[in-house]
């Protein structure tokens, strides 16, 4: 079943319902979500919902809604038109909210039906069963027996009778309760004691309790589910702004490669039997995990950089398959992402020009600049000298990065050692290669690649540098060249926001393991990718 555009909340405190659930567990499967009254045409009845609530200055935002586990009737009727069914009430019915007799026997019929169905019967015995049924709002709301169970005040027995259902017996350690099992004081008796299960609700209750026999199964769903909550923790544990993107950055890599092999080296990357026919499956003990996990899995340490025994303990695999799926999803969005890294034409960079580009350098085409990201020290002494930065006075790697002048990434180049000169990257990176007759390059007054762009025609926009003078330290700016070093520098900055939106990802900014080499240049792409999933820096 795909997952609603519009996605709704259940608003009763310690309910967790939402339509995005719809299909995947199997009590939502008959939930419905209703709207709150208004306050133009039931004002009235809107403060009675609120006031069943029971929030404290709650005014429902839009995606709010109450869900069917909180009516009597499963939905607002003319006889029962308020949720009454909620936690602080153990999802009973108030006594003056009781059914009426024409709803209680509209519920009778109902449940022999279900019995006919079941035992495929009606006699004496069947109705006086079917008499004797509880509240069945109260037996099918999870919750509750969720809570029950939880507590350990039941014990389901799988003795099931001609009708299909399930006896509930209280165990022994309650002092209602004698040595025979029978109910000695039935009035200590909650509705819990002794009643009937349908099929529906031992469903219920078996899935509960696989959950519960699996914990790494259980820490996996809720994490997932933690994760993908709304927009905003979606922003905070993987870097893509929303669900919608997420999902579909998802959809388009598993549309991509149907089969994924794990990556465990240079000789894992030869095709298997299994990846060549569709029809054959992959050798081995089954993967614990699925795809859309190891998706998550995968931005979430892109993101937040935590431990591979962490993300271990999250997701119930081993430290060593946390390290395996990471580099084969890093490796397959590299080789998916990094074509869409493109160069714009110039008619494309015009069209989205900020105003402020366009009144005074109109032909930018780009903004440049080089960054460094710490690494370990490596023991090579070679590899110290070829990695050393003098300007961060550590270990790092270097690239080249240029952003539209609306700030999107538009060249990305491999990484390079923290000794190397900007002007050498620029040349040998392959950035020149997109400049065209007539673009302007704005850059910081460090780099020194003008001659390189009058070979190509184009121009090197920097700011001015200081003149001799004979007072003062010696170095001076006229009062035009202030000016000019002061508007490039004000749309010059932008470069440095875009590189500040790149190493939100911890992974870059924190001291990068050499253990993660390998796999150093395909992050960097990705992350930069997803960077461009983001709102424009630049506003117009």
């Amino acid at each position: 079943m795909s997952t609603p555009r519009t996605r709704y909340y259940c608003a009763a405190e310690g309910c967790f319902s939402d339509n995005k659930k719809l299909g995947k567990y199997g009590y939502m499967s008959d939930v419905k979500f209703y709207p709150f009254p208004t306050r133009k045409k039931d004002p009235k009845g809107r403060r009675r919902w609120l006031e069943l609530l029971r929030r404290q200055d709650y005014d429902p935002p839009p995606y709010h809604r109450i869900c069917s586990r909180h009516f009597v009737d499963g939905l607002p009727t003319a006889e029962n038109p308020y949720p009454t069914l909620f936690s602080y009430n153990n999802y009973k019915q108030a006594r003056n909210t009781r059914l009426s007799a024409a709803s209680m026997k509209r519920q009778v019929n109902r449940s022999r039906e279900e019995l006919i169905d079941v035992g495929g019967q009606d006699d004496a015995e069947t109705e006086t069963e079917c008499s004797s049924l509880p509240d069945p709002h109260i037996m099918d709301e999870h919750t509750s027996v969720f809570m029950a169970v939880a507590r350990e005040e039941i014990v389901v027995d799988c003795d099931r009778n001609d009708a299909g259902f399930v006896r509930v017996s209280v165990p022994l350690d309650h002092d209602y309760v004698d040595s025979n099992g029978s109910i000695s004081n039935p009035e200590q008796c909650d509705n819990w004691t002794q009643t009937s299960l349908t099929m529906k609700d031992l469903e219920q209750l078996e899935g509960l309790q696989q959950k519960f026999e699996d914990p790494d199964k259980l820490m996996r769903d809720l994490f997932i589910e933690k994760v993908t909550k709304d927009d905003q923790s979606i922003r905070k544990y993987t870097g893509i702004p929303t669900e919608r993107m997420l999902e579909g950055f998802f959809n388009i890599l598993d549309s991509a490669s149907p089969t994924l092999k794990y990556w465990s080296g240079q000789k894992s990357s030869a095709d298997s039997s299994y990846q060549m026919n569709p029809d054959l499956k992959k050798s081995g003990p089954q993967r614990k995990l699925t795809r859309y996990e190891e998706f998550i899995l995968t931005l979430v340490r892109l993101r937040l950089a935590v431990f591979t025994f962490f993300l271990a303990d999250i997701f119930g695999i081993s430290s060593s398959r946390v390290s395996q799926i990471f580099a084969t999803w890093i490796n397959f969005m590299y080789c998916i992402v990094s074509p869409l890294l493109k160069w714009p034409s110039s008619k494309t960079v015009k069209m989205f020009m900020p105003n402020s580009f366009k009144i005074s350098y109109p032909d930018t085409v780009c903004i440049i600049d080089c960054t460094e990201f710490f690494i370990a020290k490596p023991q090579s002494p070679t590899a110290q000298s070829q990695t050393y930065s003098s300007y961060k006075h550590h270990n790092t790697y270097k690239a080249l990065v240029a952003i539209t002048p609306s700030g999107a990434f538009s060249f990305v180049s491999s990484l390079w050692g923290g000794n190397t000169s900007d002007r050498y990257i620029t040349r040998a990176s392959g950035f020149l290669d997109n400049i065209r007759p007539g673009d302007e390059v704005m850059a910081d007054r460090g780099f020194l690649i003008r001659d390189l762009l009058l070979e190509r025609q184009a121009k090197l926009v920097i700011p001015p540098f200081t003149k001799k003078c004979k007072w003062g330290k010696g170095k001076r700016l006229n009062s035009s060249d202030v000016v000019k070093t002061r508007n490039i520098a004000r749309l010059r900055i932008h470069v440095e926001r875009a590189i500040g939106r790149l190493k939100t990802f911890h992974i870059l900014s924190n001291t990068m393991p050499l253990s993660l080499k390998p796999l150093a240049n395909q992050m960097l792409k990705v992350c930069a990718f997803m960077c461009n999933l983001q709102k424009p820096l630049v506003k117009k």
